[in-house]
């Protein structure tokens, strides 16, 4: 069903599921997944769907604590939620807030399982989102380890770069360069200072 974009199908199933076992914490986090789909629609997003998804990621995580589905689930929505408060409400500060919880719940991911290559991904994708770039393509790279044949993992990491350098200033990008260049520019002047004197 959520492969058919029918949310609400998908909703109702689970909802269907979780009324016979409250427990099922699969459930929950498939209901969480199904309604963060659901809340865009028409290029904004629904922040009543976004806040029922949250929850139930809440009951999900709070039923199974060491889900790890379920923390990169979470992170998902919070990703929304902090875009719906940058794009929609033009509130950055919280939208921050909203993107550090996110990668808050990667990172219980991968304290769970450091080996869990779609955890690195999204940690690296939101450090990429958050403007730091060395740290996603160190996230990146970590993928690249542990799953040589992440789908697009090249790509995203080369994206990291080019962001990066773009931000970087020229006179820090090019610091060495132009250091060097002062320094042997220097020596020749001192050169030719010395050679004038013992003229």
């Amino acid at each position: 069903m959520l492969q058919s974009g029918n949310y609400s199908a998908a909703v109702f199933a689970y909802d269907h599921a979780i009324s016979l076992e409250p427990g099922y914490y699969e459930a929950w986090n498939a209901k969480a997944d199904a309604l963060n789909r659901a809340a865009y629609s028409d290029d904004r997003f629904n922040q009543t769907v976004l806040t029922g998804a949250l929850a139930a990621s809440n009951t999900s995580l709070s039923i199974d604590p060491v889900y790890i589905q379920g923390w990169i689930n979470r992170g998902q929505i919070l990703y929304n939620i902090g875009l719906f408060y940058e794009n929609q409400v033009h509130d950055i500060n919280t939208s921050y807030e909203y993107y550090n919880d996110e990668l808050l719940a990667y990172n219980r991911a991968i304290e769970i399982d450091p080996n869990n290559a779609e955890a690195w991904f999204n940690k690296g994708f939101a450090l990429g989102g958050m403007e730091r770039y060395d740290e996603a393509i160190a996230a990146f790279d970590k993928v690249r380890s542990i799953n040589p044949e992440y789908p697009r993992i090249a790509y995203y990491r080369t994206m990291a770069e080019q962001l990066r350098d773009a931000a970087t200033p020229f006179y820090i990008r090019y610091a060495f360069a132009i250091i060097a260049v002062i320094v042997v520019a220097g020596g020749a002047v001192l050169w030719f200072v010395a050679v004038r004197e013992k003229s």
